[in-house]
């Protein structure tokens, strides 16, 4: 039954690309493998991107913690996960190098290769295209490993797209943990708030005390903020959390935040126009 479920033959691929997986862009973007479509090991990720509003289905932690990177950089416009390849292309790639296509084991039909990410960017006007694959870096010591990451080289060098390898010696550990501490909360409409606008009422406070209040640190201050602004325990960080995803209050990103934090690590980044809660 797993094999069934797992496994591809012509019939699934074709209903995969009737489904229009490795298709759109945006929050209308399918990827071609979703954490239903591959045996979990309890390393898969769902997680609703900042970027486009959708959820992104991510098959590995490292997967996962890249994709936050990528997720929180500014130049970033989009992201599609477990991008197709066009598997002509990599056939024949895979000919001209003498090496075996990836196929599936039970019904030997051959696979449509996927990249982990496809990230597209904007910077100074440009528009730029990467492609990265996201490995263990114990894996790259591995052969076949490698002779697939050079069909995935030379089909992205063919569309003339940057690409290259993440391993989890690529990944800011500090920084990835801070953005993972609050991207969740990058949007709060599924939630429940006493009257509508009461979360971007309460923020508009929180935000003109945080500038009196420079001596405390984080654990203080979201304590105090729950008392005198007379929401439940724990609202204030959530805020705090929230105001930090959507960019509205900085805090460098290379050092651990928690409820150590002094307040005058935090600085403004909006304009007052722009605080609002989305």
């Amino acid at each position: 039954m797993a094999r069934q479920r797992y496994g591809f033959d012509e019939g699934k691929i074709a209903r995969f690309h009737k489904e229009g997986r490795g298709q759109g862009r945006g929050v209308d973007y399918k990827p071609w493998l979703t954490v239903r479509d591959v045996p979990s090991q309890g390393r898969s990720h769902r997680l609703r991107g900042m970027k486009t509003g959708r959820l992104h289905h991510l098959l590995s932690d490292i997967e996962c913690r890249t994709f936050l990177l990528f997720d929180w950089a500014d130049a970033v416009t989009d992201i599609r996960e477990q991008f197709p390849l066009d598997r002509d292309a990599t056939q024949r790639i895979a000919e001209s190098i003498g090496v075996t296509h990836p196929g599936d084991v039970g019904t030997r039909t051959p696979l449509v290769m996927t990249s982990d990410l496809v990230i597209d960017m904007a910077h100074g006007g440009r528009a730029t295209i990467l492609a990265r694959a996201i490995k263990p870096a114990e894996e790259l010591g591995k052969p076949r490993v490698l002779e697939k990451l050079e069909i995935e080289r030379r089909y992205w060098l063919e569309q003339e797209v940057d690409w290259g390898i993440i391993t989890e010696r690529d990944i800011p550990t500090t920084v990835a943990n801070n953005i993972a501490w609050i991207h969740s909360y990058a949007s709060l409409d599924e939630l429940s708030q006493p009257y509508p606008g009461y979360f971007a009422e309460k923020a508009a406070l929180l935000l003109r005390e945080m500038l009196s209040c420079r001596k405390m640190n984080l654990e203080a201050f979201v304590a105090e903020m729950d008392l005198r602004l007379s929401m439940e325990k724990g609202s204030a960080l959530l805020l705090v959390r929230h105001l930090l995803a959507r960019k509205a209050i900085m805090c460098p990103m290379d050092a651990p935040i928690d409820d150590s934090v002094p307040l005058d690590r935090f600085v403004l980044a909006k304009p007052i126009a722009q605080r609002a809660l989305g």
